[in-house]
C-alpha cells in the first residue's frame, strides 16, 4: 500500500516558462546559480521547493490553512507553514489574500483587546519543567459523554495537550488523567500554575503534588491574566474547534488530535519554532510531505546539525522567551489603537453570549454575524448596525465588537484548475 499526492509532476514542465524561475531555471541547468540548483527535475533554493506560477500555489496555502491537518490559523503562521518547504516571491500577498478573506476565520474568530498591565512570569529553563493547565467548559455533551476539555501547556516549548473529560470528574480523577496523558510522555513538572478551580483547591489535589516536589502557583481569584499562557491557548483552541467541530458540535472530541496536532505544528511568536521542533528536533510529517518530490541534501545536513545541536537550540528558546516577554509588556501596555468606520460600511459583528437568543447559544457557534451595515455613527466608539430580523438585540454596538468585512473567498475556486484525481490524494 502506498500514498502519493498528485500534481506536483507537473512542476517540472512549468520552470522554463515561468516568469519568476524562468530565467533561473536556464541558468541551473548550466550550472551557474548559486541560490538555486536542479534535483529529479525539480527547482529548489536552499531546501525549499519553488512554486512556478500557477494554481498548485493557491492550492498548498488552502491545504496549509484550511485543510484536512489545518487550523484556519492566521496570516503569519499560515506563512510559516508554506515557508517550511516551499518558495515564490509573492508567498506574503497570497497567503495574507487567502486568510484575509477565509468566511471560516472572519466569523469564527472571537475579539482580543489589550487592557491592564501585562506582568510576564519568569520564563522557564527546559521543556515540560514548568507547565499550566486549565479547563475548557461548556461544551456541548458528546455521545462518549464529554462536555469538558482538560488543556495542558508546556511554558517553555508552548505545546499543549487537550484532553477530553467530564465537568463531574474530581480531583483525583484528574490527577489520573494527567499521570496517564502527560508524564507518561514528558515525566513530572517542577511547577504547576493554575487557576482557583475547586479541582484544583483539593486537599488530595495540593497533598499529591507536595510529596511529588512539585510546586503549585495559583492565580489571583478573578484575575485570569496570571494564567495567561493557558488562557491565551483555550481561545485558540475555541478558535480551532469552531472551524473544524462547527457541523458536528457533539462529536467535537474526535477531532481534538486533529487540532492538537495543528497547534502543535505551528511556528509560536513566542520562542520563534514549533512545539514539535523545540520538544523532539524535527517538524513533523504533515499531508504535503507525501508528494513525489525528493529530500534535498541541503535539508539532510541541516537535520544532523541541528539533532547535534540540541542545547542550543533550547539556549536560543529560552533567550527568545525573554526577549519575547519584554516585546509583549512593551505592546500590551501602550494604549489602544484607534479604530473609525463610516455610515454605509459592511462590518463583521460580534455577539457575547447574552446577546444570542436563549437556548442558541453555545460555545462552538461562530462568532460574529454579517456582513451588516453601518446605519449612523454615533460617534467614535459607538455605531447603530443594521441587524438581521432573526437577532433581537440593541442594535448599537461598541467598536470593539466590529471588525472589517473583506469580502469572501469563491467556493471550489481552486478546485477548477485540477482535473478530479488531482483534487486527493491517490491511493
Amino acid at each position: 500500500m502506498s500514498v502519493q499526492l498528485e500534481g506536483f509532476d507537473n512542476l517540472k514542465a512549468m520552470y522554463d516558462e515561468d516568469v519568476n524561475f524562468g530565467k533561473i531555471w536556464e541558468l541551473c541547468k548550466t550550472g551557474r546559480h548559486e541560490d538555486y540548483f536542479l534535483q529529479d527535475g525539480f527547482l529548489f533554493k536552499g531546501v525549499l521547493l519553488c512554486i512556478p506560477k500557477c494554481s498548485l500555489k493557491e492550492y498548498i496555502i488552502k491545504e496549509l490553512h484550511s485543510g484536512g491537518l489545518g487550523g484556519h490559523f492566521g496570516r503569519d503562521k499560515t506563512i510559516g507553514l508554506v515557508k517550511e518547504k516551499y518558495f515564490w516571491p509573492t508567498i506574503y500577498r497570497d497567503v495574507t489574500h487567502y486568510v484575509k478573506r477565509c468566511r471560516i476565520c472572519q466569523t469564527c474568530k472571537g475579539q482580543s483587546q489589550n487592557t491592564g498591565a501585562y506582568t510576564p512570569l519568569p520564563p522557564p529553563k527546559s521543556p515540560w519543567q514548568d507547565v499550566s493547565m486549565d479547563f475548557v467548559v461548556g461544551l456541548p455533551r458528546t455521545q462518549r459523554g464529554n462536555d469538558s476539555i482538560f488543556v495542558v501547556v508546556d511554558r517553555f516549548s508552548k505545546m499543549a495537550h487537550f484532553i477530553s473529560c467530564k465537568k463531574t470528574m474530581d480531583a483525583s480523577y484528574i490527577a489520573s488523567l494527567y499521570f496517564n496523558e502527560v508524564v507518561k510522555h514528558h515525566g513530572v513538572p517542577k511547577s504547576i500554575v493554575s487557576d482557583r478551580d475547586t479541582k484544583f483547591l483539593s486537599h488530595f489535589w495540593k497533598h499529591l503534588w507536595n510529596r511529588i516536589g512539585t510546586s503549585l502557583l495559583y492565580s489571583s481569584a478573578y484575575h485570569l491574566q496570571t494564567d495567561g499562557q493557558t488562557e491565551v491557548v483555550n481561545r485558540t483552541l475555541g478558535n480551532l474547534l469552531r472551524g473544524l467541530a462547527a457541523k458536528r458540535p457533539k462529536q467535537w472530541d474526535l477531532i481534538l488530535p486533529q487540532a492538537e496536532f495543528s497547534y502543535n505544528s505551528v511556528i509560536n511568536r513566542s520562542t520563534g519554532k514549533s512545539p514539535f521542533e523545540i520538544v523532539y528536533g524535527q517538524a513533523p510529517t504533515h499531508y504535503l510531505d507525501l508528494a513525489p518530490i525528493p529530500n534535498s541534501s541541503l535539508s539532510n545536513k541541516k537535520a544532523e546539525d541541528f539533532v547535534s545541536t540540541m542545547n542550543k537550540i533550547h539556549d536560543e528558546v529560552r533567550k527568545k522567551l525573554e526577549q519575547s516577554n519584554a516585546k509583549y509588556k512593551e505592546a500590551t501596555n501602550k494604549h489602544r489603537r484607534v479604530k473609525t468606520f463610516h455610515e454605509g460600511d459592511l462590518v463583521w459583528v460580534y455577539l457575547k453570549n447574552e446577546r444570542f437568543p436563549v437556548g442558541s447559544y453555545n460555545k462552538l457557534k461562530e462568532r460574529k454575524i454579517g456582513p451588516c451595515q453601518i446605519l449612523t455613527k454615533i460617534n467614535d466608539n459607538a455605531y447603530k448596525i443594521d441587524l438581521p430580523p432573526n437577532i433581537r438585540t440593541h442594535p448599537t454596538f461598541n467598536v470593539r465588537d466590529l471588525s472589517e468585512y473583506h469580502g469572501e473567498l469563491e467556493s471550489d475556486s481552486w478546485a477548477s484548475a485540477f482535473s478530479p484525481r488531482e483534487n486527493d490524494a491517490v491511493l
